[in-house]
């Protein structure tokens, strides 16, 4: 720049040398504007690769946002899963044992029927040979004083019997019923133990989902659980 404005200053003491000075000022013009022409497409880069950045980072922002929330529903979805099937696994378990309880149940009322009628029918058999058997004793004596007496207590007996007979088949069938309502109830004892065991170990094992890490620094090395 020095050297252009030394030639204008000399050229300007020469009128011939006007035309030279014209096309140094336009060249230094062209310069100037090529100059700045250039300072302007720097800049338009400059902020072309600015915005490029920007939304290179604004993309990836997004693409992480979506791939975090995709992530946690799929772990959202796994937790479901497993409750329901949890859930499932429980009220099977539940509804076996109701099963299993009312199967016992009529079983147990099976036998207590069966029990009750052969021991009836044993009873009844009992007395009828016994009715029998004084029809024949009453029938096969002969009728005086001292048959009358003989009678009289064959009629005792076969009473004290019958009774002692009603008596210990009442007993029997009372016995009877009492220990399978036990059993019953034992059953049914066990079988929500059992339900409720159940249900404990697997809370339990639901809550037991940590992991346990070691870790070191200079104070010494650690678990840590999460």
């Amino acid at each position: 720049m020095i050297i252009i404005i030394n030639i204008i200053i000399i050229s300007s003491y020469h009128h011939h040398h006007i035309i030279i000075i014209i096309i140094i000022i336009i060249i230094i013009i062209i310069i100037i504007i090529i100059i700045i022409i250039i300072i302007i497409i720097i800049i338009i880069i400059i902020i072309i690769i600015i915005i490029i950045i920007i939304i290179i980072i604004i993309i990836i922002i997004i693409i992480i946002i979506i791939i975090i929330i995709i992530i946690i529903i799929i772990i959202i979805i796994i937790i479901v899963i497993i409750i329901v099937i949890i859930i499932i696994i429980i009220i099977i378990i539940i509804i076996i044992i109701i099963i299993i309880i009312i199967i016992i149940i009529i079983i147990i009322i099976i036998i207590i029927i069966i029990v009750v009628v052969v021991v009836v029918v044993v009873v009844a058999l009992v007395l009828v040979l016994l009715f029998s058997l004084h029809r024949i004793i009453s029938s096969s004596i002969v009728i005086s004083s001292s048959s009358s007496i003989i009678v009289t207590i064959t009629n005792n007996i076969v009473m004290v019997v019958i009774v002692v007979i009603i008596i210990i088949s009442v007993i029997i069938i009372i016995i009877i019923v009492i220990v399978i309502v036990v059993v019953l109830l034992l059953v049914v004892v066990i079988v929500i133990i059992v339900v409720i065991v159940i249900l404990i170990v697997n809370n339990f094992n639901n809550r037991k989902t940590y992991r346990s890490a070691h870790f070191c620094s200079e104070f010494g090395c650690y678990i840590k659980s999460f």
